[in-house]
């Protein structure tokens, strides 16, 4: 009997081999739309010339038949109460989950390493597709390694029930990794932060009832960012090398300085990213590569002229790409032999241009916060209050050592008008 669009209740008879008696018993078939039926039997053995099949009653008048026919009645009831209970939780409901539910037969326990194989497994679908990248593919990987040592080594386990999880988890698996081993404290925090997010996803799964890490606070020390100065990033610019590996490392590094592209985003730049935008000028439109955030930059001249001089470089035409970029370690190792070179005594990587441009380049010289943040791509302007912070303490630095330097006296006159 069809009880909803996609739920279907049918009681039938189930003839038992070697049954002298001639009776069947009783049951219940579960059909829902997109899965196979289930079902289960009542218990009750009856004639089947009194079972009445299109209707799904025991015919008669007889304490037999009442009996029979209100638990017929009270079945169909509590299993349309549980597929509609399932239903309001927002998984797809299968009979079998019904019928478990019926019985009182609780769901198989989901443990934690079972959330971290279908998240990775997930994520990993996404990366085949390219709406996600490898690398973060890889930290996910490093991620389940972590939790993986951490249950082994200090709970003595090779994986843990998901309800079996207490707020305490947390706390022993930042010492864990801060203490045993030897993990920075920030980057602990992101491995904390993944493990919340799979709690989180369990419970939107509904594999678990709440997340006992719900309140614990992932805190983060901001490092201190090396930061080029005007001077530098002027010494830098104008600087010529006769190496063709320097000199194209040095340009990329200041055209990120000049646009706020991290490593990844600029070496995938094609000429397809510059557009004509609304006021007729030459910008930059793409995603992010780390949060697919968008991430529009116009182009300054400088940018441009740098651009231009690549053109036709081999590499850029073989590979479509406006920069010749080679892998991160090595153009990070080109960038030491710069600094060198120009006298530059920071530790330069491709994401300090990143920094530069957040604050030499436009925080500094009056661009508004939430612009900034715009063109970084960032998804909080949280995010890119940070730099904020840095350049008030640049100004505060240079205030302190403008008032050393300026150290005049003002004269008796200017003394007594000041005075009056």
């Amino acid at each position: 009997m069809k009880v909803s669009q996609d739920l279907s209740i049918l009681f039938h008879l189930r003839y038992d081999n070697n049954n002298s008696s001639g009776k069947a018993t009783i049951c219940v078939r579960i059909t829902v739309t997109g899965f196979p039926r289930d079902g289960f039997s009542l218990g009750y053995k009856v004639d089947p010339t009194k079972f009445n099949k299109e209707a799904g009653i025991f015919m008669g008048k007889s304490a037999e038949a009442i009996e029979i026919n209100n638990q017929l009645q009270h079945v169909r009831g509590e299993l349309l109460r549980h597929y509609n209970l399932l239903k309001k939780q927002g998984s797809a409901v299968t009979p079998t989950m019904i019928k478990n539910a019926y019985l009182g037969v609780h769901q198989e326990k989901r443990t934690l390493l079972e959330v971290v194989d279908f998240h990775n497994g997930k994520f990993k679908e996404k990366v085949d597709k390219g709406k996600r990248e490898n690398s973060t593919y890889k930290k996910w990987l490093t991620t389940k390694d972590k939790i993986t040592a951490f249950l082994a080594g200090v709970l003595k386990m090779k994986d843990i029930p998901l309800e079996r999880i207490e707020f305490s988890f947390a706390e022993d698996f930042f010492d864990y990794l801060t203490l045993t081993e030897g993990i920075q404290d920030n980057t602990a925090m992101k491995y904390l932060k993944n493990t919340k997010q799979l709690l989180k996803l369990a419970v939107q799964r509904k594999w678990l009832q709440c997340n006992p890490l719900q309140d614990y606070v992932c805190s983060y020390i901001n490092p201190e960012r090396d930061i080029l100065t005007v001077a530098e990033l002027s010494t830098l610019y104008h600087k010529e090398f006769s190496i063709p590996r320097l000199q194209e490392a040095k340009d990329a590094y200041v055209f990120m300085t000049l646009t706020g592209y991290a490593y990844k985003d600029a070496q995938l730049l094609t000429p397809d990213s510059i557009t004509k935008y609304f006021d007729g000028e030459d910008w930059i439109v793409k995603n992010r590569e780390k949060t697919w955030c968008r991430e529009n930059v116009p182009l300054l001249p400088l940018a441009k002229e740098i651009l231009r001089k690549y053109r036709e470089h081999p590499h850029c035409v073989a590979n479509n790409v406006l920069l010749p970029i080679k892998s991160n370690q090595r153009f990070n190792g080109y960038l030491k032999e710069i600094a060198d070179l120009c006298g530059i005594e920071k530790n330069l990587t491709t994401h300090t241009a990143r920094h530069t441009f957040a604050t030499t380049v436009t925080l500094a010289n009056g661009v508004p916060l939430e612009t900034v943040s715009a063109m970084l791509g960032h998804k909080s302007i949280r995010t890119t209050q940070i730099y904020a912070k840095i350049v008030a303490s640049k100004v505060s630095d240079d205030m302190r050592a403008l008032k050393n330097r300026f150290n005049l006296s003002l004269p008796d006159s200017m003394l007594s008008v000041a005075v009056a």
